[in-house]
């Protein structure tokens, strides 16, 4: 799991990066609709990366050399599991503590829909509506039942008007699927509870979440019904302030009030078959991108996990030296498959070492895998400079 984490942080990061900077772009030019569409691809880029990648096969006699060091020898082979336990750990650690929040402020929510009373609603069904006993909602929770939790003050607030349009944008929520999507993100928030630019993400997210809903609630309003919204949202920034939290919409938030309102004095067309063109020319450059990855696995395949083989103690007592060259095959899952030993100087000193770290390795996935693979594996007497890694990976001349 670490590994796979790991080897998502760069296009993660990248891709979210890209999205966060032509965001002011996006939404100035072809309006919020298009701006939340475009996170779609966050998770479509996990579908891609979970995907076998295009097959490729070796065509050469290209032979990746790895140096095993004396060093491996006293060095105790559990510190690196207990490195990767203790990372792993960390990670869990993370997810538990995200996870218990969320369970937490899921409860707060649970509770003031028990102490809330049911209201009579008839122009948003099939929503079940029910009145807060604070100043809490308005906002939409539940995503196989949904219920509408709206202020005490709802009716006497709100002119009639304000309260259609109000109940239109949650509706609305629940209509597009908001709420699935946001507990996708939430997944996505909890692996990658680390990276500081998912938290800016999905708080912006969120917003584009608003700020889009608003846009279809209005894309046929008069300039009567634009004011009335305004001055709702308003209302909303002056009573419901508070903590921003992960579950419910941040109508405290004043910043994105004020973007809210500035967003609903401009219009953009919105096309659902640009969007989708949009989204295939998008998924099409995402594929494109991991192709120099498989330019270079073509002409010589990295193992994405490795683990180093151990120096034999005969060997190193009685200072041999020497090298295996191994070929191998590369299963769709990336796993090595049908180890054999093409050369061994001196023969079968280090043979049985080899393969059994051989086995042990990671490649990534494909379509159809990779066959005959060589790795050439020198062990050699010498002292490693700790200030270097310890072993050193580099194609053969």
């Amino acid at each position: 799991m670490t590994n796979w984490l790991l080897s998502q942080l760069l296009p993660l990061s990248l891709l979210l990066a890209v999205l966060l900077l032509l965001r002011p772009f996006v939404l100035r030019m072809l309006g919020a609709r298009w701006q939340y569409s475009l996170w779609a691809l966050v998770p479509l880029w996990f579908v891609l990366s979970l995907l076998p990648l295009p097959v490729y096969q070796t065509t050469d006699n290209v032979i990746s050399r790895v140096q095993i060091g004396i060093s491996q020898l006293n060095a105790d082979i559990t510190d690196k599991l207990y490195a990767v336990d203790l990372l792993l750990l960390t990670w869990l650690a993370g997810v538990l503590c995200l996870s218990f929040v969320l369970y937490w402020q899921q409860k707060q929510i649970w509770a003031e829909l028990a102490a809330a009373e049911m209201v009579q609603n008839p122009t948003v069904t099939p929503l079940s509506c029910k009145q807060s006993i604070g100043q809490h909602g308005p906002y939409l929770t539940g995503l196989w039942c949904p219920q509408l939790l709206l202020p005490n003050d709802f009716n006497r607030r709100f002119s009639a008007e304000q309260q259609q349009l109000i109940l239109q944008h949650e509706l609305t929520h629940w209509q597009r699927g908001d709420l699935h999507a946001n507990a996708l993100a939430l997944l996505v928030l909890s692996l990658f509870w680390f990276h500081p630019l998912c938290w800016w993400a999905y708080r912006l997210y969120r917003q584009d979440q608003e700020l889009a809903c608003d846009a279809v609630v209005l894309q046929h309003a008069n300039a009567r019904q634009k004011i009335a919204y305004s001055h709702a949202l308003l209302s909303n920034a002056q009573t419901a302030a508070g903590p921003w939290q992960l579950l419910t919409h941040p109508y405290g938030d004043k910043q994105m009030i004020k973007q809210r309102l500035m967003q609903l004095q401009q219009q953009h067309g919105f096309s659902k078959p640009m969007l989708s063109l949009s989204l295939l020319v998008l998924t099409v450059a995402l594929l494109w991108l991991q192709q120099p990855v498989l330019a270079v696995a073509n002409d010589n395949a990295a193992p994405i996990s490795r683990v180093e083989p151990r120096y034999p103690l005969a060997a190193a007592q009685n200072k041999i030296e020497g090298y295996v060259v191994a070929q191998f095959d590369i299963s769709a899952e990336g796993q090595v498959q049908n180890i054999k030993i093409l050369k061994s100087v001196p023969e079968q000193v280090f043979d049985k070492e080899s393969v059994r770290a051989l086995e042990q390795w990671q490649y990534a996935k494909t379509m159809a895998g990779q066959q005959g693979v060589k790795v050439q594996l020198d062990f050699a007497m010498d002292p490693v400079d700790y200030n270097i890694e310890r072993v050193e990976v580099s194609p053969s001349k």
